[in-house]
């Protein structure tokens, strides 16, 4: 049985993962087509965010599951339990809370889209958009009941394939301590290769073409494998030591300076609309704008592997820091319940008018006061609203930036409190089920149990 070695903790990671997801929610709050503001291009990227999750996935469940072995069955079931056990109970809290909405508001919509409202119970929602003739708009309310959790389908297909991937990264690599480049280049090649060939040759996608290459499982499943290249060249390099010795501060520099550069080229370069308009829903897919849906992965893996050599860098020591870490710990459920909150307070935001003119009318039997001069707007409002890109009125999505705020602090809240009380019961239970590895090696039946 191979020695597990103790591997460095990624203490960045989770801050990481706090910007990604607080990326994905601050975008999907922002009103389609959206206001043009100083971020808009930015939060309007989002699948640049969903794709770092999806290689920051695949990297940290190869870290962390590196030294194990899954050659028998026991050992496989109880990666699967700890593995989905995080999120199952969130995913299906959600679930039932998001489809009791629908059905309460849509009733229509989950008429329409049975067939995702039952594929969701198993986590298939995503292998809807493979489907010949199916045209599914990524982003859109075709994903029945909750929304976002198609990336969760989308993740659980490459989780169930690690097993076997990373059986193929062991034998692929081989023993020397170069070995882990060629699957690496392999993997960054179905990465990158297939959007830009598409557009080339068709010169453009339709709904039906980018939902594909942006939901469908077996379609990202080289970027969940391009992750664990990285984590695989940062343990063959025992874990960055040998290199942050040698250059304590080299790798940390070059992971502080592709920061600027990733925010330089996917929050300013752009493509246009047809019309020389600023962006809107179609343009996502027009041009050569698809390409964003794969073409960060370098930068993400550069960044990965020098944030993890030597000091990491100074923005990496930022990710560290306890608040960012706390709030990267609740991606997955901030992820799954901010769509739920979402609609809820734009219910409300909704209704308030008719609420202002049912208090108006029970103040009118009040003695009438003399009226109040209104305070002057305060102009850093309009500006904050403008740099979400909110729009004016509430159609879409919010209309004023205290709902948006009242919403992203409720959904934190919520996520925090299911992540400490529904999820580590789950987990609890699912990881207890299967017998330890190590009573089966062999591949025979368990040992019979010893007398009492």
């Amino acid at each position: 049985r191979m020695k597990t070695q103790r591997r460095p903790p990624l203490d960045h990671i989770s801050g990481m993962r706090a910007l990604l997801s607080g990326w994905i929610v601050l975008g999907h709050y922002c009103s389609f087509p959206p206001q043009e503001g100083v971020f808009t291009l930015l939060l309007g990227r989002g699948y640049v965010a969903v794709q770092g999750f999806i290689i920051l996935s695949g990297f940290i469940t190869h870290y962390a599951y590196h030294d194990a072995r899954y050659d028998a069955w026991p050992a496989v079931l109880r990666f699967y339990a700890k593995r989905f056990g995080a999120i199952l109970g969130s995913y299906y809290l959600f679930y039932a809370l998001t489809a009791a909405w629908r059905v309460c508001f849509d009733w229509d919509g989950v008429v329409a889209h049975a067939d995702s409202m039952l594929l969701s119970l198993v986590l298939c929602q995503a292998w809807l958009t493979g489907v010949p003739g199916r045209v599914s708009v990524p982003g859109g309310d075709d994903n029945y009941p909750n929304v976002p959790a198609w990336t969760l389908s989308t993740l659980a297909f490459s989780w169930l394939l690690f097993p076997l991937l990373q059986s193929w990264l062991r034998a692929a690599s081989g023993a020397t301590r170069l070995g882990w480049l060629p699957p690496l280049l392999l993997c960054l090649l179905l990465v990158l290769a297939p959007v830009p060939l598409r557009l080339l040759l068709h010169g453009g996608m339709g709904w039906a073409t980018y939902g594909c290459a942006y939901h469908w499982p077996p379609f990202r499943v080289p970027d969940f494998a391009f992750g664990m290249c990285v984590a695989e060249a940062l343990v063959r390099t025992r874990w960055g030591e040998a290199l942050g010795r040698r250059a304590p501060r080299l790798f940390g520099r070059l992971a502080d300076a592709i920061v600027p550069l990733f925010l330089l080229l996917v929050g300013v370069a752009h493509w246009p609309g047809e019309d020389g308009s600023w962006p809107n829903r179609a343009w996502s897919r027009l041009n050569f704008e698809p390409i964003w849906l794969t073409a960060a992965a370098p930068l993400f893996g550069l960044f990965l592997f020098a944030s993890s050599c030597g000091d990491g860098g100074a923005f990496a020591g930022a990710l560290r820091h306890p608040a960012l870490s706390s709030l990267g710990e609740l991606g997955f459920q901030v992820y799954l319940s901010h769509y739920l909150i979402m609609w809820a307070f734009l219910k409300l935001e909704t209704a308030a008018p008719s609420l202002d003119i049912l208090a108006g009318a029970n103040a009118s039997a009040a003695p009438a006061l003399p009226p109040l001069p209104p305070p002057p707007p305060p102009p850093e409002t309009a500006d904050l609203a403008a740099l979400f890109s909110l729009p004016p009125s509430g159609k879409g999505r919010f209309g004023h930036i205290s709902y948006m705020m009242a919403s992203l602090l409720c959904t934190y809240a919520v996520a925090g409190v299911v992540r400490s009380n529904v999820d580590p019961t789950l987990r609890r239970l699912l990881a207890s089920g299967p017998p330890e590895p190590a009573a089966w090696r062999g591949g025979g039946p368990p040992p019979p149990p010893k007398p009492r």
